[in-house]
């Protein structure tokens, strides 16, 4: 569907806080926990982002119902089963679907490509009733969690999330993005309740996301261009030392500057300019003399917002060049075995081939179990530099 229905969806909501409230708009947000509203105020009747969102709303003005349909622990395959019931038993005034979904997906081994098809699916299932979709980014995994704690599948889901919204002229909500700027955001904004295999916000994380969808409907932008896909991808090993680098850029607000949109390697610009227009560009590089160790790609960019543009200057990839040496016990591949690496070793000490908390990279003899062995050898490398 066209993002001008989005587009007037957002007029609807802007007339009808100029004026009086007489336009009802209606919301359904669809989700799992973070939608539903784990982890908030448990003195809270009304949980999760979607009852905030309508208050923000209501208080602007603009009579709207937000219908909260979020399920705990769903993941994509379990929503594409739901979405139809959902859509039906939305009030007739609904005009707008935010889909914030596939957290789970990562914690449930659950294949990338089903994931995105999950989620097209229900957007297309959605438009079909006419609504209008609002992709949203999964808010970062916090460190403790069992699975991507490190959250490089849950950045690469939020790039190809990106990449769909973009590519299909919907619009984005990206938690993924506003959360990562956020200081100290798992002290402050994340529930302290243990077990939890994601990370859900506490009352203020909440807030946060309610503020954020609030700010997308009303077409009002706070978020830079932001990454689309990568190439190589974020963590990628064994890539050829000369090898093209691409990152595509995202933006959905006011638009990319391109003229100060540049793409960095290893902190030096490479002087490539960009392809695409202001909504969707390309950044690409082959580098003249071979590449080595561990890469790191930066983008540096702004957007044409006024009357202050939303800048970013980060880096958004990194990835080791084949032939590099690794030091046993480097789990994160930042090019050290230090206090980081233990703490992820940790989290899976004691575990099996086959049980959920296994990582691989941490079974450093290869023996398909997770012991004093493998704790001996990354203890004889600490502080050690790999590369």
């Amino acid at each position: 569907m066209p993002r001008s229905l989005l587009l007037a969806v957002a007029a609807l909501l802007l007339l009808a806080a100029a004026g009086p409230a007489s336009a009802q708009v209606g919301i359904l947000a669809f989700g799992d926990s973070i939608t539903f509203g784990i982890g908030d105020d448990p003195a809270r009747v009304d949980k999760g982002y979607p009852p905030r969102l309508r208050t923000l709303l209501t208080n602007a003005g603009i009579q709207a119902t937000v219908k909260n349909a979020g399920n705990p622990g769903e993941n994509t395959q379990e929503g594409l089963t739901r979405i139809d019931g959902a859509l039906a038993d939305a009030p007739s005034s609904t005009e707008v679907l935010l889909l914030m979904e596939g957290t789970n997906d990562i914690s449930n081994g659950i294949g990338f490509e089903t994931t995105l098809a999950n989620l097209r699916e229900i957007a297309r299932k959605a438009e079909l009733r006419g609504l209008a979709v609002v992709h949203a980014t999964c808010i970062p995994r916090w460190p403790i969690s069992n699975a991507d704690a490190d959250n490089v599948t849950n950045l690469r889901l939020a790039e190809n999330i990106r990449d769909i919204a973009g590519t299909r002229s919907r619009d984005l909500a990206d938690p993924f993005e506003v959360f990562s700027r956020l200081s100290n955001l798992f002290a402050t904004y994340y529930s302290p309740v243990l077990p939890d295999p994601v990370g859900h916000p506490n009352a203020a994380g909440y807030d946060q996301l309610a503020q954020h969808f609030f700010e997308v409907l009303r077409d009002v932008d706070r978020v830079p261009p932001v990454p689309g896909v990568t190439s190589p991808l974020h963590a990628a090993e064994g890539v050829p030392a000369t090898g093209p680098i691409s990152v595509d850029v995202w933006d959905f607000g006011a638009g990319i500057d391109l003229a100060s949109t540049r793409l960095l390697v290893n902190g030096t610009d490479v002087g490539v300019t960009p392809t695409g227009d202001s909504k969707h560009a390309r950044l690409t590089y082959t580098p003249a003399l071979p590449l080595t160790a561990a890469v790191r790609v930066g983008l540096r960019s702004r957007d044409v917002a006024t009357p202050t543009p939303n800048t970013t200057d980060r880096d958004v990839a990194r990835f080791i060049v084949a032939g590099t040496t690794i030091l046993a016990g480097d789990l994160d591949r930042d090019g050290r075995v230090d206090g980081r690496d233990l703490v992820q070793f940790a989290r899976r000490f004691g575990t099996r081939l086959g049980e959920a908390r296994f990582l691989a990279l941490a079974d450093l003899n290869g023996d398909t179990l997770i012991d004093g062995s493998d704790l001996a050898m990354l203890a004889a490398n600490f502080g050690r530099s790999s590369f």
